[in-house]
């Protein structure tokens, strides 16, 4: 019931897309305490003094500016990321992927995640305020689905966004995930 409601929400709340989006890869995610292979270590784990939605476990991007709380079971999550890709809509309508548009996707790994057994990831689009606003006047397709991402938050510089669809594939920890992300667990800076 509460998973109908929340899909009966959301695509209320979402604008319409046409283009594919690939599912995270199963590679093995990078350590919470190591920097990626090829990305600037600009992310940083935190932990609060408070919990005031039972969420004390803070990861803290400061490349994008944002603080995302996870459940206190969720110490020792891992990040990885990966590019959303787009396609620009022609003045007839039609998707000109020939000039494919990208962006950051970061992707909160449960520490139970084992490639035998693969948690659900809290995915996250980073959007430029410029890409955010051709996303919502339909101009940029940015998803499969019936309907586009569900904006997180946003500051100066990004929109933050939950891809739509992104536990359909219903892995272990969907639930949780979908609890985690319902108690608006993004701040932006």
């Amino acid at each position: 019931m509460k998973r109908a409601l929340f899909v009966s929400i959301t695509i209320l709340l979402l604008a319409s897309g046409c283009a594919r989006k690939q599912p995270p890869p199963p590679a093995a995610p990078v350590s919470q305490n190591q920097p990626q292979q090829n990305q600037p270590a600009t992310s940083t784990p935190e932990q609060a003094t408070t919990t005031p939605l039972s969420l004390p476990i803070k990861y803290n991007n400061t490349q994008y500016g944002f603080i995302f709380s996870l459940p206190a079971d969720w110490k020792g999550y891992s990040i990885y990321t990966k590019q959303w890709g787009g396609c620009p809509l022609a003045k007839d309508g039609t998707e000109n992927c020939s000039k494919t548009i990208s962006g950051p996707e970061i992707y909160i790994r449960n520490p139970n995640w084992t490639a035998q057994n693969p948690y659900e990831d809290i995915p996250i689009m980073v959007f430029t305020l410029d890409e955010w606003n051709q996303v919502q006047q339909g101009t940029l397709v940015v998803t499969a689905a019936p309907f586009g991402p569900l904006e997180f938050g946003r500051n100066k510089t990004y929109v933050f966004a939950l891809p739509p669809r992104f536990d359909y594939d219903f892995r272990t920890g969907y639930e949780e995930v979908e609890n985690i992300v319902q108690s608006i667990p993004l701040k932006a800076y």
